[in-house]
């Protein structure tokens, strides 16, 4: 057998022994469970029907690779099936790193079994976290304020950016 032959069968193989769990409805997973998984046969559709404001992600989102984004969803919630895949759509087109992207599902009371979500404040899904050297700097809530693209860039930019849901009295407990 020649090289080429051994390395497809490689990945082959590599491919079928993956260790994601497709059918998990809590807990870590990555963006191939999101276009994969049975559980999220939305993604991929609203994936690819998602077109993103390219007049807005033609400005400066160099900051974004300060930052690390944690995203807090349900499979079954129509926020998360909304705005996840567009999310990444943007993440993709931006080309930010798989490496500082977290994604947690969470069940529908918003909790998962290893305890993720805890002291995190998740009232609504899908939440997405952004965090610079392991610190909350904002969030997005539910859905953005004007777009995904426009409140991205100001949270990144240290503009004036407040969630749907934000309250000043509850971020300082």
């Amino acid at each position: 057998m020649n090289k080429k032959l051994y390395f497809i069968i490689s990945l082959f193989i590599l491919g079928c022994t993956s260790e994601i769990d497709y059918t998990k409805t809590d807990g870590i997973i990555n963006v191939d469970y999101l276009f994969n998984s049975t559980n999220t046969s939305w993604f991929d559709k609203n994936y690819s029907k998602y077109t993103p404001d390219f007049q807005t992600l033609n400005n400066d989102f160099s900051n974004l690779k300060l930052f690390e984004i944690e995203i807090f969803m349900n499979v079954n919630c129509h926020d998360s099936e909304r705005e996840v895949p567009r999310l990444i759509k943007i993440l993709d087109q931006l080309k930010f790193s798989k490496n500082n992207l977290k994604i947690v599902l969470l069940n529908s009371e918003k909790k998962s079994k290893d305890g993720l979500e805890i002291n995190k404040k998740i009232t609504n899904t899908p939440t997405i976290i952004f965090k610079k050297n392991s610190v909350e700097i904002n969030r997005i809530v539910e859905f953005p304020v004007e777009n995904l693209e426009k409140d991205i860039f100001k949270i990144i930019n240290n503009q004036d950016y407040k969630n749907v849901y934000f309250v000043e009295w509850y971020w300082r407990v």
